[in-house]
């Protein structure tokens, strides 16, 4: 955190959008942080936050939102980019929302299976990449968004992106501050700040996050809304016997060979290596009869580094990387593990965590960060740094039956709460909560003041 208080003067934010005299500094004492007080508040409380009354929206006209988003990140989706493509689903399924969808131009297969999908009325592709356009906009204000979509009343950006969208008011979500603030640099940081002063709306996943924010960047405390991530529907669902067998095959393990799994990309805030290290200790893993299962995926630097963690454990450890899954099958690849392991040291939600959860495995994760807000009394807590505590704990959950069935139980009724069908109204509403602030305030459409570039 030191190295963000250096930053505090050059990165808060000066230019508020949802107080009633228009200055930030002058209304932060005033104007809180707001999460809804929307029925998920019963199992997510949100403490130090107010909670306000969703705002009737029938008979109300449909709020003009375009959502820019990379298409080209669904080529292996973290969970930024499944945020982004569910809160898509979940707004262009809504009558209270009249959505055009903006990407970059888009390069991978997998971006241009699902950009055909959407409705060619509803699209638009620009003629360069969204990394190119981003730095244009970085530089000069034109050509705005609007020059493909036409008038809008939001631009919404379900990453930290900064666009320029003079006219409309813009939101973006803040997903992982900890990650630029711990693994990211002082440029990366200024760029957080140009993408939340431009901002009229910032969405945060979590209050870890959300606390984050306020430390960092304490003049945007007047417009944050809190709107945890979710899970997609399928993975409340069961799987089907045959998915369980493809599952089995896809391992090669036999149908009674049990596994731990573990669900992330191979970055080092991951801490993979350490999790081999701390699992090969276990022995059921080092004698092959318990399975370590690695999901994800990763640059060629940080795949060397994990098939090196594995070439310094027992050779007779099983610990396999068969590499990245989604829908059904990792909802299978779940549903047949004896217990998911999430030792990330820099973590603002954790969407698998509620997958598993969703799915009536018991989670082990690290104690710090936002997993703990997310797992809740469901999970297994460790030190993510101390290798014998990690041990102790997955020890603790294997040797416990009874406890791993009474977690389970807690974490399949804690799952229910992060839906994407709830993030979505959570999202809609805090769009007509800002727009309503906002015109109460004489405020006018955000008309993105040009930054100096960084």
């Amino acid at each position: 955190m030191d190295g963000a208080r250096g930053l505090e003067g050059e990165a808060s934010i000066q230019s508020p959008r949802l107080t009633r005299r228009g200055g930030c500094g002058e209304g932060t004492g005033s104007a809180p942080i707001v999460a809804l007080a929307s029925e998920s508040s019963e199992c997510v409380p949100h403490s130090n936050v107010s909670t306000f009354t969703p705002l009737a929206t029938d008979g109300m006209e449909p709020l003009r939102v375009a959502l820019f988003y990379d298409l080209n990140a669904c080529r292996y989706p973290t969970g930024v980019t499944r945020h982004a493509l569910a809160q898509l689903e979940q707004l262009s399924n809504s009558e209270a929302i009249d959505l055009q969808v903006v990407t970059g131009r888009v390069t991978v297969a997998e971006g241009r299976r699902y950009w055909e999908g959407l409705d060619p009325r509803r699209r638009h592709e620009l003629p360069v990449r969204t990394r190119d356009i981003l730095r244009y906009w970085r530089l000069l204000k034109h050509p705005r968004l609007q020059a493909w979509t036409g008038p809008v009343d939001w631009v919404y950006c379900p990453a930290e992106f900064s666009v320029s969208a003079a006219g409309a008011r813009v939101a973006v979500t803040s997903h992982d501050l900890m990650q630029d603030l711990r693994f990211g640099d002082r440029r990366q940081l200024r760029m957080r700040a140009r993408s939340f002063r431009r901002a009229d709306l910032i969405l945060s996943v979590s209050q870890f996050n959300t606390r984050l924010l306020l430390e960092t960047f304490p003049d945007c405390r007047a417009k944050i809304a809190q709107v945890p991530n979710g899970a997609e529907d399928l993975f409340f669902e069961p799987p089907t016997e045959e998915e369980r067998l493809a599952a089995r095959r896809d391992l090669g393990l036999d149908p009674n060979h049990p596994y731990l799994i573990t669900v992330a990309n191979f970055q080092p805030r991951k801490n993979l290596p350490r999790l081999i290290r701390v699992a090969a200790r276990l022995p059921e893993v080092a004698r092959g009869d318990l399975a370590l299962v690695i999901l994800g995926f990763g640059g060629a630097e940080h795949t060397r580094a994990l098939r090196e963690a594995i070439a310094q454990v027992d050779p007779r450890a099983r610990i396999l990387m068969p590499g990245y899954r989604q829908g059904r099958e990792l909802r299978a690849l779940y549903a047949e593990s004896l217990a998911m392991v999430f030792p990330s040291l820099c973590e603002s939600f954790g969407i698998p965590v509620v997958e598993a959860m969703a799915q009536g495995i018991p989670v082990a994760l690290a104690d710090s960060t936002a997993l703990p807000e997310v797992g809740g009394e469901a999970g297994w807590y460790f030190h993510p740094e101390d290798d014998d505590h990690m041990l102790m704990v997955l020890r603790d959950l294997l040797d416990r039956h009874e406890e791993r069935r009474r977690r389970i139980q807690i974490g399949l009724k804690l799952a229910q709460h992060y839906r994407w069908d709830r993030a979505g109204r959570e999202l809609i509403q805090a769009l007509r909560w800002a727009d309503g602030a906002l015109a109460n305030s004489n405020d006018h459409r955000s008309n993105n003041a040009e930054v100096p570039p960084t």
